[in-house]
């Protein structure tokens, strides 16, 4: 699960499953008789429990065998002597006709982990061999589902079994199986040991492509929609084809042709079934073929039907999408945002509202953040969203800093007040300052979006990663050339032509740096004083050209001094004292602060945090750990060494 709010297993559950774990530590360093003996005692417990208790006992031996078996492949170790691979042979094939479905998969996967350890081709062609008979004869689903999948468990572990021959055998009995209509088990069964061959033979498996390919297509027409697990493993078995194919699929030629329309109207088929597993998986079938013919790809279709699938209601269709959409972006950005964006003005009498927001589909995945809690998908929308802004904020500021803007400026409900307070306690600044200051607190605390209805509040997290692509954007803006950080040069900037400049938005830069560096979260708080020091660095040198002399940054003093205060406050956590440290020496040694008050309060913050350290010693009960206030006395040593360095320099040269 990727959640963790489930809460502890039952104390019997964790200790058996700690047991599991020690197992699988345990067995590849026995001897070969206490091997034996512990295979032995498994098949003893298996045969002598009741029938209540039988499938749950069973899965745990198999859940230890299994973890025996991973620690052996680990440690590059062999299985042991004949009467070791004896004993776990009659354990694995014994499990393979169990009633129990899971209990078939463990022991299939063991099977299949076995033929690894033991690493003997003999072996391994009888194992394969024994399965290929089970199948030929037997009419049961239970044994033609358990030994289906135990050839492909073998051929995933073992590759193609060490002979062309079985390779071709295993193939041919699977695409007979999965033509099986009167059951559909037994189909979703083979089908998926298909994929796992054609998952992992590479280069072996092209001889079978089209074959397998023809069957694909043949089911995906003739099966009902209501075999939804006939459907979903079908779409495994044509992302594992695309995968074979690789590279070959951008060719021209009559074949290759072919095969990517065949393809292509698969991926169709499946895209409008009802289930949206299916669904999920057409669109995986689509990255895959994205990725190795991208020319060949719609985007013009494929962008606006991920961003419907954005807001659907089934997690693994949101994840197929986000898992898509980053893929896409990290190529085709600029495409990807020019196709989300049609849809902003897109009236769809089908819906009440657009699919995407007016801040375009930067502004949608930042929404997300807010709602989804799998950990998959809201790394797949942080890359997402980086990849986008990589590509699109030299170009587009105004729209990037604006959405980040919203998200920070937005004050909690429990937190409305400090923020507003925070706000106020900024020293010096005019009284226009001022009111842009109470304006931008304003800004976005508002409870509804543009249609009027209630917005999810951002948490923190999304806080957090906006002021981490704030920073980016500074990164990006550095490697985009002197413009940006130029403000004579800025202003030539014909307006409408889509250029812009950072330099433009320094205000914003400041304000948002502020808010975060003056939050009640430490890490917020940390990336606000990170922000704020890379604003310092980038605009320390640029000099306001309305007044010669002066530099850009000085009518930003007073929010700079109010943003570090509250770091060097008591009960400050020292990670967070620590970086306003370097913020005060960066801001100190830049020679921006003119005005002697101001600069003297920031130096002051420094002083102080001396004298704490020098009685932190004496104090009774520490908050934090010894390394964090370790961390805090290097930090503050480093500041004061940065700032007395260009004053001592000199005298030594």
């Amino acid at each position: 699960s990727t959640n963790d709010d489930s809460g502890p297993l039952p104390l019997g559950v964790a200790v058996i499953d700690a047991s599991v774990i020690l197992f699988g530590s345990v067995f590849p360093r026995v001897s070969n008789k206490h091997r034996v003996q512990m295979l032995g005692h498994f098949t003893d417990c298996i045969k002598a429990a009741k029938s209540s208790r039988s499938d749950a006992l069973s899965l745990n031996v198999f859940s230890a065998l299994l973890a025996g078996l991973k620690g052996l492949t680990e440690a590059k170790a062999t299985l042991g002597q004949d009467d070791v691979n004896k004993s776990c042979t009659a354990l694995i094939l014994g499990a393979l006709g169990s009633q129990s479905a899971m209990l078939r998969c463990a022991a299939a996967e063991a099977l299949g982990r076995m033929a690894q350890v033991i690493g003997d081709p003999r072996t391994t062609a009888e194992l394969a061999q024994n399965s290929f008979d089970k199948l030929k004869s037997a009419r049961d689903v239970v044994t033609r589902t358990g030994h289906s999948l135990a050839l492909g468990c073998m051929h995933r572990y073992v590759g193609g079994l060490g002979s062309p021959q079985h390779l071709n055998t295993s193939v041919s009995v699977l695409l007979a199986l999965s033509q099986d209509s009167t059951s559909p088990i037994v189909q979703v069964w083979a089908l998926h040991a298909l994929y796992l061959i054609a998952d992992s033979g590479g280069p072996m498996f092209r001889g079978y492509v089209e074959p397998t390919l023809s069957l694909s297509l043949k089911l995906l027409l003739s099966v009902p929609h209501s075999h939804v697990d006939v459907h979903q493993s079908i779409g495994k078995v044509l992302t594992a084809i695309i995968t074979t194919i690789g590279p070959e699929l951008q060719g021209n030629t009559s074949t290759v042709c072919g095969l990517r329309s065949s393809l292509l109207c698969a991926c169709a088929v499946m895209q409008d079934h009802n289930d949206p597993l299916v669904r999920a998986e057409a669109t995986s079938c689509l990255q895959q073929l994205h990725l190795f013919a991208p020319r060949h790809v719609n985007l013009s279709s494929l962008v606006p039907t991920l961003c419907g699938f954005l807001s659907s209601n089934h997690l693994l269709l949101r994840k197929a999408a986000v898992a898509c959409l980053r893929q896409l972006t990290q190529r085709e950005a600029k495409e990807v945002c020019e196709h989300a964006l049609a849809l902003v003005n897109n009236d769809n009498a089908s819906t009440d509202e657009p699919i995407i927001p007016e801040t375009g589909l930067p502004g949608l995945l930042l929404s997300m953040l807010d709602t989804e809690s799998d950990s998959a998908l809201i790394s797949h929308t942080h890359d997402t969203i980086i990849s986008l802004l990589q590509v699109r904020a030299s170009t587009n500021l105004s729209q990037w800093l604006s959405l980040f803007k919203a998200v920070l400026t937005v004050a909690p409900d429990a937190g409305s007040n400090d923020v507003q307070e925070t706000g106020l306690s900024v020293d010096g600044p005019s009284e226009d300052e001022d009111e842009d200051d109470g304006e931008e607190f304003h800004t976005g605390s508002g409870q509804e979006d543009g249609n009027g209805k209630n917005k999810v509040q951002p948490r923190w997290p999304t806080r957090v990663f906006a002021m981490e692509c704030v920073r980016r954007i500074i990164s990006v803006c550095k490697a985009a050339g002197p413009r940006h950080f130029h403000l004579t040069l800025a202003k030539e900037i014909i307006p409408g032509r889509g250029d812009d400049a950072l330099v433009l938005h320094l205000s914003d830069l400041v304000r948002m740096a502020f808010i975060a560096a003056t939050s009640d979260c430490d890490q917020l708080r940390l990336e606000g004083l990170t922000a704020m020091q890379d604003v310092i660095e980038a605009f320390a040198g640029v000099p306001e050209p309305e007044f010669p002399g002066h530099l850009l940054l000085e009518q930003y003093q007073a929010q700079v001094g109010a943003a570090l205060r509250p770091a060097f406050a008591v009960g400050t956590a020292p990670h967070v004292t620590a970086a306003a440290c370097q913020v005060c020496s960066a801001w100190i040694s830049s020679g921006v602060a003119k005005d002697l008050n101001v600069l003297r309060r920031v130096q002051q913050l420094l002083v102080c945090s001396l004298h704490k350290l020098q009685a932190s010693d004496d104090r009774p009960q520490l908050l934090y750990n010894e390394s964090l206030l370790t961390l805090e006395r290097l930090a503050l040593l480093k500041a004061w060494a940065q700032v007395l360095f260009p004053v001592i320099a000199p005298i030594y040269t």
